[in-house]
C-alpha cells in the first residue's frame, strides 16, 4: 500500500505515527480500507461514529462524540 498519497495535517514520518494510522484506517484482520459512517444527532449535540470492515464484516470501531 502506498500511504504518501495521503494528506495529513500532522507531521507523519515515524515508523510510530505511520503504524497508528495504518491501525486506525485499515482493518486489523485483513487490511481492507475501514468504512466510516458518522450519524449527527443536533438534539443532543452528537456525532456517532462507526468503523467496519466491508471485507471481514467486522465493527472495529463505534464512539460518540460530544459536540460542544
Amino acid at each position: 500500500m502506498n500511504y504518501n498519497k495521503i494528506n495529513y495535517f500532522e507531521k507523519a514520518d515515524s515508523p510510530q505515527h505511520r503504524e497508528f494510522i495504518i491501525s486506525q484506517n485499515n482493518c486489523i484482520l485483513c487490511g481492507t480500507v475501514l468504512e466510516l459512517k458518522h450519524i449527527a444527532d443536533r438534539e443532543v449535540s452528537e456525532v456517532k461514529e462507526e468503523a467496519f470492515c466491508p471485507h471481514c464484516e467486522v465493527k472495529t470501531r463505534n464512539r460518540t462524540h460530544v459536540l460542544n
